[in-house]
């Protein structure tokens, strides 16, 4: 988890791309997910609750339009071959 908002507050799309999980990248676009890495700035994680495949937390961020925000969601992991990757996430708040 602390690994992908770091990719993000990168950029970088390669790495979100390459930690979700395979049956799901098609859903994923790796120069999207880096723009949207690029045009804000990532200031902060919060790690709210955890679970061996769930991970709650709020992302701070300031978007291009000088706006803070935070970004609250639950993300769903899964380990294949000694990796976890992303599978989903769904927004809270």
């Amino acid at each position: 988890m602390r690994s992908r908002y770091a990719a993000f507050a990168i950029p970088n799309g390669e790495y979100l791309w390459q930690t979700t999980l395979p049956s799901k990248r098609k859903f994923h676009d790796k120069s999207e997910l880096e723009v949207w890495g690029k045009e804000n700035t990532w200031t902060k994680l919060e790690i709210i609750n955890s679970s061996e495949k769930e991970v709650e937390f709020k992302a701070y961020f300031t978007d291009k339009f000088g706006k803070e925000n935070i970004h609250h969601e639950l993300s769903t992991f899964k380990k294949v071959d000694k990796k976890w990757y992303y599978v989903s996430g769904k927004f809270l708040d």
